[in-house]
């Protein structure tokens, strides 16, 4: 990096070029988006709320009634959201290696729960309006991102398979970080592309603060900072603004050393969850054993999706490269497949499949001139989203 005045642009790479708008297509607007996502949140408390009413609780999360008559509610605490609930209210209690414990757990949005708590009354009613805030300033910052490179028709149904991915109830209601580092890390990356490199370093910091893998996202923006500047000797040291990104993970490391003696408790805490790193957690031997286990078809269904996803969003990053340049493809690589390499049964990817929206993007280009496959594949999305919605609100783990 130099010192000196910012040096113009590169001209984008002609694969990497936006596309133009067709003449007689409207731009879309982003306030648009919000409506949608609106739309489809009112649709899933509703399915939430008469799962749970109708059928209880049939899953293996039998939580008590955290909101008494409330069954829209009761529905998004599942899980990890109960691990966030009690963080929120005593903070970080515990450290011990080897066993399941609170530090596994990035603190963003926790303290989120905390101060929106104040105001709502508990936290875990503040997680849920926090989800569906941040899901809501996801969809128009993920449009306004597609509209500088897609034609409109390629924008809406890019929007349409990430609003509408079956996994996508953690943007709605659920009480678990996605939402917040999905909105952050989509801000993060406008930000860079509108030349405003501190401000989006800064928003990256949030994003670093809310999931373990959050240090993802500060190489990936240091590559688009090099790449749009056209090489390391171009970059200017105001763009250096984009390394504040690593304060969130950064501040969260000197708490554990400080708190509990170990920088890294957060990783380590991991092997509570049998999910320690080793050639058993590499090659998912456990995921061999669980498949033969199985011997409900939903099960099946489920439990193979989520390898199935994985190899997707990795399948597509080439395709990512090519339209959109090695910041975002580097993003996608990076967080989808360090991921799928910690995990002992590719268990949970799906949602961790739900960040690269990159792939959203390249995906909805694909299908935007095949109107019918378009039709079916969200149509099928759709479909798919509901009866994830249902099953999550009365207590199954599905990722």
């Amino acid at each position: 990096m130099r010192d000196t005045a910012p040096a113009p642009l590169a001209p984008p790479l002609t694969s990497a070029s936006p596309v133009a708008p067709v003449a007689s297509e409207r731009r879309p607007e982003p306030w648009r988006s919000v409506a949608v996502f609106v739309t489809v949140a009112a649709v899933l408390f509703v399915v939430a709320g008469l799962s749970v009413a109708h059928f209880g609780y049939t899953g293996t999360d039998l939580v008590d009634e955290r909101f008494p008559n409330r069954p829209w509610f009761n529905a998004w605490v599942h899980w990890d959201g109960r691990w966030y609930g009690d963080i929120a209210e005593r903070g970080y209690w515990d450290y011990q290696p080897d066993v399941q414990g609170p530090v596994a757990f990035f603190p963003a949005y926790p303290l989120l729960m905390r101060i929106v708590g104040a105001v709502l009354g508990g936290p875990l009613l503040a997680g849920i309006f926090i989800t569906v805030g941040a899901g809501a300033a996801a969809a128009p910052l993920f449009l306004t991102w597609l509209r500088q490179r897609f034609s409109p028709a390629a924008a809406w149904t890019a929007l349409g398979l990430f609003l509408l991915y079956p996994f996508a109830y953690y943007l709605y209601g659920a009480v678990y970080a996605d939402a917040v580092f999905i909105a952050a890390a989509i801000g993060s990356f406008l930000l860079v592309e509108r030349d405003k490199p501190v401000l989006a370093g800064l928003v990256g910091a949030l994003a670093t603060a809310a999931r373990p893998l959050g240090f993802v996202l500060v190489v990936a923006l240091v590559v688009l900072v090099v790449e749009r500047r056209g090489g390391l000797r171009s970059v200017p040291w105001r763009d250096a603004g984009v390394l504040l990104a690593a304060a969130g993970i950064g501040a969260f490391a000197l708490y554990c050393w400080s708190r509990f003696g170990s920088p890294l408790a957060f990783v380590e805490a991991q092997k509570g969850w049998d999910q320690d790193p080793g050639p058993a957690t590499w090659f998912k031997l456990q995921f061999f054993e669980d498949v033969r286990d199985f011997r409900s078809p939903l099960a099946w269904v489920v439990f193979v999706s989520h390898p199935v996803l994985t190899a997707a969003a990795l399948a597509l990053v080439p395709l990512v490269v090519r339209r959109l340049g090695w910041g975002y493809g580097v993003f996608v690589l990076a967080s989808v497949g360090l991921a799928a390499l910690s995990t002992k049964n590719f268990f949970g990817m799906s949602r961790y499949v739900l960040a690269a929206f990159p792939c959203f993007a390249v995906a909805g280009e694909w299908l935007a001139s095949r109107v019918r496959l378009r039709a079916a594949a969200l149509a099928a999305s759709g479909a798919g989203l509901v009866a994830a919605t249902s099953f999550f609100a009365r207590g199954h783990y599905l990722s």
